[in-house]
């Protein structure tokens, strides 16, 4: 499993530093993950980052999607 073996990779980091702050990181990193597939499902998130993926790859957005300051504003939040 991706968290077990990142997870271990930072206890053996953060064993030879004596330091904890990466291992705080991914932990919220990871409970970011956790919500997303508890909340609408491992399809969901394999599909968000599929196409992360995609665009990073080829700078392409998907379909319907719109640029951030675009739903930001359509949201009413400030810029």
């Amino acid at each position: 499993m991706a968290f077990d073996r990142h997870w271990q990779a930072l206890m053996r980091r953060a064993t030879e530093r004596l330091d904890l702050t990466e291992l705080h990181e991914a932990l919220e990193a990871w409970r970011r993950v956790a919500w997303v597939t508890a909340t609408h499902g491992p399809d969901v998130y394999r599909e968000t980052m599929a196409s992360a993926q995609a665009r990073l790859q080829t700078g392409d957005r998907v379909a319907g999607s719109v640029p951030w300051a675009q739903l930001k504003a359509e949201l009413g939040l400030p810029e």
